[in-house]
């Protein structure tokens, strides 16, 4: 299965999102409020839970 570059960042993105909750920088609100525009905005299908 070939996997797109815009899932491929988006895997990225969600990993530094988390790791920015859990360092109390970003609430969890926040980061999937960013998640689900970036999502939207990339075209990435995949979808991972905060």
């Amino acid at each position: 299965m070939l996997v797109q570059s815009e899932e491929i960042d988006y895997c990225g993105i969600i990993i530094l999102l988390r790791q920015l909750v859990q360092a109390g920088k970003c609430s969890r609100a926040e980061a999937k409020n960013i998640a689900h525009r970036i999502a939207a905005q990339s075209g990435a299908t995949l979808i991972f839970p905060l």
